[in-house]
């Protein structure tokens, strides 16, 4: 049987329990060999709900593996000290006997498989119960069992703990949960909302609230994930700020692009772009902000707004992608050299198809 619980989008999501949670507490007391995933490139918001999720079966005496698609940053190290997250892109075969020998997968902070990469196949070809919590627009619920979807809460930690603190083993008492456990949930939560600047609602300020009195420690996360980077990621900052940013002020839009020479010149590795694209929406009249990352595959969409511009909307139609209304990520396939115009040319359409008078006034 098929369970679909998908919340609609509200500007503010309530702290109560989520009934749904009853389905998904009763699979996990069956003791079924389960599986924890999330999405290629995985965020602060992907390792945090995984190792979350993990944290709380190891907590009731139960096991569960983490396998992610391809590497996670490296300021996330401390979430999984001793390196048991399973990467596809490093370890290709035990990964994937880890997703064909599971009897129960649980994705976290996705909407659809694709977003997998090459372990999507495997994951639908599975007969495995599959779960899917998640807090995009849209959620694939045809292939999953169980869907607990919220796009009104600010992250899947955020939904993770409230489906955690519904679970009558918690009883919501959060001390219940364990300090690691509530690590991970935070450090999602600080992620996805860029330090309590972005997609925040009363229910995010009431969990930090509780999170905190249980003596998880804000600043140690805080120090760790925003400032430990390392002295070439400020430098390739300053290099994107100086040399790269460009500004179509008709538009309002601003535009940066890290090469694969920029990759080498400033020994790029994953997640040092981490905020970049954050960036122009800090300059007065840039509404929507993209960053184009090169790959010796394709180019990486990163797409950032403040304004009207649903960049999920944008990068559904435009850039093979999609995510939440003013933060979403996407692919082209097109050299480098061309994603600029490409970029200008797809916002401009977008704007006159859906409403700009602004902008179509200026140009």
């Amino acid at each position: 049987m098929q369970y679909i619980f998908n919340f609609a989008a509200t500007n503010f999501t309530r702290m109560t329990s989520i009934p749904q949670a009853k389905d998904l507490e009763k699979l996990l007391s069956q003791g079924l060999k389960t599986i924890i995933i999330s999405h290629f490139n995985p965020d602060g918001d992907a390792i945090g709900s995984s190792v979350g999720m993990r944290g709380y079966l190891q907590g009731t005496g139960r096991q569960a593996t983490v396998a992610v698609p391809s590497r996670k940053p490296e300021f996330l190290d401390f979430l999984d000290p001793d390196g048991e997250i399973l990467c596809y892109a490093e370890n290709k075969q035990a990964t994937l006997d880890a997703v064909n020998g599971a009897e129960l997968i649980i994705c976290l902070d996705f909407n659809r498989l694709d977003r997998t990469e090459w372990l999507a196949e495997s994951i639908e070809a599975s007969q495995a119960t599959k779960v899917l919590i998640d807090h995009h627009l849209h959620p694939d619920t045809d292939k999953f069992d169980l869907v607990i979807s919220d796009p009104g809460a600010s992250s899947t930690c955020e939904l993770l703990y409230r489906v955690l603190m519904s679970f009558s083993s918690v009883g919501s008492d959060p001390s219940r949960l364990g300090l690691d456990t509530l690590t991970a949930i935070t450090t999602g939560i600080l992620t996805d909302t860029n330090n309590f600047n972005n997609s925040i609602t009363p229910d995010t300020f009431a969990i930090a609230s509780d999170i905190l009195r249980q003596g998880v420690d804000f600043d140690a996360i805080n120090n760790l994930v925003f400032k430990r980077y390392s002295e070439s990621r400020m430098r390739l900052m300053g290099h994107l700020l100086t040399d790269s940013m460009e500004i179509d002020r008709p538009l309002k839009a601003s535009s940066m692009v890290i090469t694969l020479k920029d990759r080498h010149d400033f020994n790029f590795s994953d997640g040092d772009s981490e905020g970049f694209v954050n960036l122009p929406l800090m300059i007065r009249d840039v509404e929507v902000s993209a960053l184009f990352s090169e790959t010796a595959e394709y180019v990486r969409v990163s797409l950032r707004s403040k304004g009207h511009v649903s960049v999920n909307a944008l990068s559904n139609a435009y850039f093979n992608g999609g995510g939440h209304e003013r933060a979403a990520g996407g692919r082209l396939y097109m050299p480098i050299s061309q994603v600029r115009d490409y970029f200008l040319r797809s916002l401009e359409q977008f704007l006159q198809i859906n409403g700009n008078p602004t902008a179509e006034s200026e140009r």
